[in-house]
């Protein structure tokens, strides 16, 4: 070798050895750092779904009165949930929901009919159809008092057409969620 050359290798030591132990490091960071923190990452954000605070510093947001108000109104325990969506009760109270509904806003509710219910191990969904006679204004007041209504009725699709001046034939699909209740009170 050059003298040059170990000369300056011999005075730039803290250097060489710097970028030596940071190849090293490299392999050492990818293969047991990086694994470590990824799974640390997953468990903080498992945590935060759960609504588990891991800083103490910081407080866990309190759900608003009227979420609260609004999740307990439309949830049952899950056997009565599973046992009243399977039995059409839970299809015949949103049939009778948005009938009631249509008849205050002065609408003709023509023909109702039940749909699926399906069930999640979350919440069970029932589903409608109803065929109503109605004005332009009647529906809009309507859709206004459903999503007032403090149920989880949403309005699937529906079609309006014109049978007479003023007057529109409305073929609307409903459906209802019930969450199902998991935790035991105590």
């Amino acid at each position: 070798m050059d003298q040059v050359m170990v000369a300056r290798a011999r005075r730039n030591w803290p250097l060489i050895a710097a970028g030596v132990m940071f190849l090293l490091f490299i392999p050492i960071h990818l293969f047991a750092f990086q694994p470590t923190l990824q799974r640390y990452q997953r468990a903080v954000k498992a945590a935060g779904d759960l609504g588990v605070g891991l800083d103490p510093t910081q407080t866990t947001p309190m759900m608003p009165a009227r979420v609260f108000a609004l999740l307990s109104d439309n949830s049952l325990p899950a056997a009565t949930a599973d046992q009243q969506g399977g039995s059409g009760e839970l299809t015949a109270s949103l049939i009778d929901d948005v009938s009631r509904i249509a008849s205050r806003h002065g609408m003709e509710v023509l023909a109702t009919e039940p749909g699926s219910t399906v069930r999640t191990p979350s919440a069970v969904q029932t589903r409608a159809h109803i065929r109503a006679n109605c004005a332009y204004g009647e529906f809009v007041a309507f859709l206004d008092e459903l999503s007032h209504n403090g149920r989880l009725i949403s309005v699937d699709r529906f079609s309006l057409t014109a049978i007479a001046p003023g007057r529109r034939m409305l073929d609307l699909w409903a459906s209802r969620y019930v969450l199902k209740q998991t935790g035991t009170a105590k």
